[in-house]
Order: C-alpha cells, then structure tokens, then sequence
C-alpha cells in the first residue's frame, strides 16, 4: 500500500507540474500578444494628438482690432434699435457713392444708364419713339449705315408680320376723287393727308440698359413693350462731330405673347 500510494503522488505531482507549467506559458503568451497590440497602438496616433500637433505647429498671425470685433453691438446710431442688426444693415448705413445699386430686368440686365450722356439719350430717345410708331428712322443713321436698317426692318416683318398684322392691306378711307371734292378749289395741305393715314403704334414704351463701350461705338440695348410683344435691340452708336449717329441696329431677343 506504501509503495501504491508513493507512485500516486508522483504522478499527482507531475500532473500539477505540468499544469502550472501550461498555465504560465499561456499568461506568457497572452501577456506577450497584449503587450504588442498595445505597442501598435500607440504607434497610431489619435485624431486629437494628430490635431494637438497640427495646433501647436501652426504659426498664428496676432489679432487685429480684438476689441471692436469682440464687442457687443446693440444698437447703431440712424438705425431703429427695433431692427436686428447685421453686417449688411450696417453696411447699408452708410453706402460708398461707388456701389450704387440699379434694378435690372430678368433676360435684359442692369437698367444703369449713368454713362449714357444727355445728348446721347436724347437721340436714342427720338429714335425709339420714331421706330415705336412706324415713322421714318433714316435720319437717325449714318449714310453709310442705312443698309443695317433695311436688314432691321426686313427681320421685323418676318418675326412681327403676324403680330402686327404687316401684311395686312388696307384700303383707304376714301379715294382721291372724293377727298378732293370735300377740299376746297381741290388741294389737300400736307398735313390733312397725313392725318388720313393712320398711325400704327407697334409699342407703347421703351426702356435703355447698361451700354457697352467698344473703342469708339456705344452698345445701347433698348427694350420694346405692348401689349402683343417684347422687342430688344441693340443699338451701335458713335459721336461725330458733337452728333450722335446710329451705325448698326441688331435683333437681340422678342417674345410674342
């Protein structure tokens, strides 16, 4: 029974032996794995360390006005304290005489005509209100140049032949015969024949846009308005001799409604 129970606690011993032995070498193992994970780790560095550095690398130019910029604004003098002011409401205060502001028109542009002078406007002005009304414009051209109004109103009777009815004839109120005989001794004065020839009133108003100066010739654009279409022109104007004179006359857009 001695000899029995001696081999049993040897293979007891052993069998501790063993199994402390596996333990320690799976600690060594797991402390090993850990060690180098948290080894890796720290060779990846964080978003915050990465902008820690980016921060302190970073060279910072000193502040300007600190204390106005930080300062708590409530109201400002000529505004109504009711109004909650912003950067615009200030700067609307007190605006530069070189921001004007001028309204536009959607497919037209800016309605800025300060660099259009007053002999300027006036011409462009007649001149509108003579093509509004279906009267003679030759005047109002260089000699050399009145083949672009006859390219104008050759594209006018195209686009507004319909519109305007430009085909259309018409037969006189009355014939010579009979205007006559209402006239005394049979002569009719320039003016009486006029007013028998009805006036056709293509458009009822006109407005002038920013022009473009190209060397010597003003780029004028011009916009039509009734109640049965839109037309927009623009206008190539020169100064020769303190007279203002159109050279060219283009197309640029209509709308027929």
């Amino acid at each position: 029974m001695t000899k029995m129970f001696k081999k049993l606690f040897l293979r007891a011993v052993r069998l501790f032996s063993f199994c402390l032995l596996a333990f320690a070498s799976l600690a060594f193992a797991s402390c090993s794995s850990a060690d180098s994970e948290l080894s890796s780790a720290d060779d990846t560095p964080t978003l915050r360390y990465t902008a820690d550095r980016l921060y302190d690398s970073t060279v910072w130019t000193e502040e300007l006005e600190f204390d106005r910029l930080t300062t708590k604004v409530s109201s400002v003098a000529g505004i109504s304290a009711k109004l909650n002011l912003s950067p615009l409401i200030v700067a609307a205060k007190n605006p530069s005489d070189d921001s004007k502001i001028f309204p536009s028109l959607p497919s037209f542009g800016s309605l800025d005509t300060s660099l259009i002078s007053k002999s300027l406007r006036e011409m462009l002005t007649s001149f509108s209100e003579t093509l509004a009304k279906n009267k003679d414009a030759d005047s109002f051209f260089a000699k050399d140049s009145l083949f672009s109004l006859a390219l104008f109103y050759n594209d006018f009777n195209r686009i507004f032949g319909d519109c305007f009815e430009l085909n259309k004839v018409e037969e006189p109120a009355q014939n010579p015969s009979e205007f006559e005989q209402n006239t005394p001794d049979g002569e009719a004065s320039a003016a009486e024949l006029e007013e028998k020839i009805p006036e056709k009133q293509y458009f009822t108003s006109f407005v002038f846009g920013q022009p473009f100066l190209d060397g010597i010739f003003y780029e004028v654009p011009v916009k039509f308005f009734s109640e049965k279409a839109t037309l927009t022109l623009s206008v190539f104007c020169f100064e020769n001799s303190g007279v203002w004179k159109i050279d060219q006359i283009q197309i640029a857009d209509w709308e027929i409604f």
